[in-house]
C-alpha cells in the first residue's frame, strides 16, 4: 500500500488518475493540492502546508469534514512537499506517490523529482506522476509495461552506470557504461509486451513520457 502526496503544481487528469490504478492507503494534500483532491474527488486523511497556496473555501469545507490539519509558518526549512513526505514516513510508508509535483516553476519540479534519490537512500520508494510522465529510481533492474507512444529514458543520478542489458527495447544496450550527464539513454521505446532495465553499477532516474 501506498502514500498518495498531492501538492499544488500540475493537475492530473482523473482518467489518467484511474487508469494508472494507484493502490493508496493514506492521503495527504500538501497545501493548495487541497483543489486538486477535489477535483479528483478525493477526501484526504491530513493537510499540510504553511496555507499560502489554498483556496481558502476550499480549506474550510474539508475543515467541517474534520480533516487534521498541521499548519506550518511560511519561513521554514523544508518545502510543503518534503513536510508531507516526512509525514508520510513517519505514518510507516516506504511507498509514495506525488502528484501536483511537477509545473510551470521548474525549480519545484526538479527540487520534487531530487527527493525521489534523497530518499530512496533513506528506504523509501518515491514515484513522481503527472499527465505526460512517470518518474521513478532505477538500481539493479526494473521491469517496465509497453504503454503506447510513451518513452522512456534513463538518466544517471550516479557518477555513472553500468547498463548490463535493455530487453525489449528498439534500441538495446549490452554492457555500455553511462556516465552522469549523458544523453544516449534517452527517449528510448519498449517494442514487446515490456521492458526490462537491467544495471549493473550505479542508479539512473527513469522517466515513462508521452509528448
Amino acid at each position: 500500500m501506498s502514500a498518495l502526496i498531492i501538492g499544488s503544481g500540475s493537475n492530473l487528469d482523473k482518467d489518467i488518475f484511474v487508469l494508472e490504478n494507484l493502490n493508496i492507503e493514506y492521503v495527504i494534500c500538501a497545501d493548495g493540492g487541497l483543489e486538486k483532491a477535489e477535483k479528483l474527488e478525493l477526501i484526504p486523511n491530513i493537510i499540510i502546508g504553511d496555507l499560502d497556496s489554498v483556496n481558502k473555501l476550499v480549506l474550510k469545507k474539508y475543515l467541517d469534514m474534520n480533516i487534521e490539519l498541521i499548519k506550518y509558518p511560511s519561513e521554514k526549512n523544508y518545502t510543503d512537499m518534503e513536510l508531507a513526505i516526512e509525514h508520510a514516513i513517519e505514518k510507516g510508508f516506504k511507498n509514495i506517490i506525488l502528484i501536483g509535483a511537477t509545473g510551470s516553476r521548474l525549480d519545484h519540479t526538479i527540487a520534487n523529482v531530487m527527493l525521489i534519490e534523497k530518499y530512496y537512500k533513506k528506504g523509501i520508494h518515491i514515484q513522481v506522476i503527472d499527465n505526460n510522465n512517470l518518474v521513478q529510481i532505477v538500481v539493479n533492474s526494473i521491469e517496465i509495461i509497453n504503454k503506447k507512444d510513451y518513452f522512456v529514458s534513463i538518466v544517471p543520478i550516479t557518477d555513472s552506470i553500468e547498463v548490463v542489458s535493455l530487453i525489449g527495447f528498439k534500441y538495446p544496450l549490452n554492457k555500455v557504461n553511462v556516465k552522469r550527464g549523458s544523453t544516449l539513454c534517452v527517449s528510448n521505446q519498449i517494442i514487446n509486451e515490456k521492458g526490462t532495465i537491467i544495471l549493473g553499477k550505479g542508479a539512473g532516474l527513469v522517466f515513462i513520457s508521452k509528448d
